[in-house]
């Protein structure tokens, strides 16, 4: 059966709720620094979420999401990923944390060679990673209605 289009965007939707959702969260404990940070260590901002091929005549995931909410909350969110291992991310005045699908504070990140691994209590998130000194790219691939997709989402370092 053919999923609607609706269908497909509430997806990734869903999907990038929930990654903004876990990178929302703030920790301040002394956990073990990860064996690499592999260049990700600093603060990021989403620039961009493409879609190849496009989705449904969608082929960047942040600006459809963005011209959906009329606001730029999520790109000008800055993302910090500290040395111990978790996440700290704050969102500008006027724009607002949603409490549904957002992890607890026992939220991680690691690297393990060209993955960045998320982790919210058993729940993990693996991505492929490629890090610049400027721009930081994470990617997955999907399959759906037999068709291929790869998302990437894209942060600028700041």
């Amino acid at each position: 059966m053919k999923k609607s289009p609706m269908k497909n965007v509430a997806s990734y939707l869903l999907f990038f709720c929930l990654i903004a959702g876990l990178l929302s969260c703030n920790k301040d404990s002394d956990d073990p620094t990860p064996e690499t940070s592999g260049g990700v260590e600093g603060s990021w901002k989403i620039t961009a979420i493409p879609v190849d091929p496009a989705q449904n005549g969608i082929s960047d995931l942040l600006a459809f999401l963005e011209a959906g909410t009329g606001d730029k909350c999520l790109s000008s969110t800055v993302i910090t990923f500290k040395g111990n291992g978790t996440i700290d991310a704050v969102a500008p005045a006027g724009c607002t944390d949603s409490t549904e699908g957002v992890p607890d504070d026992n939220s991680t990140w690691k690297v393990n060679g060209n993955k960045i691994q998320l982790k919210d209590g058993s729940d993990i998130n693996e991505f492929d990673l490629t890090v610049s000194k400027t721009e930081m790219r994470w990617s997955y691939q999907e399959t759906e209605d037999n068709a291929n997709y790869k998302v990437t989402f894209v942060f600028k370092r700041q």
